[in-house]
């Protein structure tokens, strides 16, 4: 179970580290990043909630685990889903 939990924290920490940070994602937005790159950045933060809730339904991952990371994503992700709507209202 600790290899499992490992993996958890590596696959989020890799998350963490692929996505911009506030910072960086006004200067992508400056650079003129466009809706289809921040969809494409919402799907895949849906699809690692979803990962995570599947790991802890397996057995792979605590349910504290898992709100942990869910906490991580979903703010990432409200992010992105804010800078799409106003792309989309641009």
């Amino acid at each position: 179970m600790e290899w499992a939990l490992l993996a958890a924290i590596a696959a989020l920490a890799a998350l963490y580290i692929a996505m911009p940070r506030r910072d960086d994602a006004d200067a992508l937005e400056a650079q003129g990043a466009d809706l289809d790159d921040l969809r494409a950045q919402r799907d895949e933060l849906v699809a690692a909630i979803r990962d995570l809730d599947e790991d802890v339904a397996a057995g792979r991952l605590s349910a504290e685990d898992r709100r942990r990371g869910r906490v991580d994503i979903g703010a990432r992700l409200r992010e992105v889903m804010e800078r799409i709507r106003v792309g989309e209202q641009a």
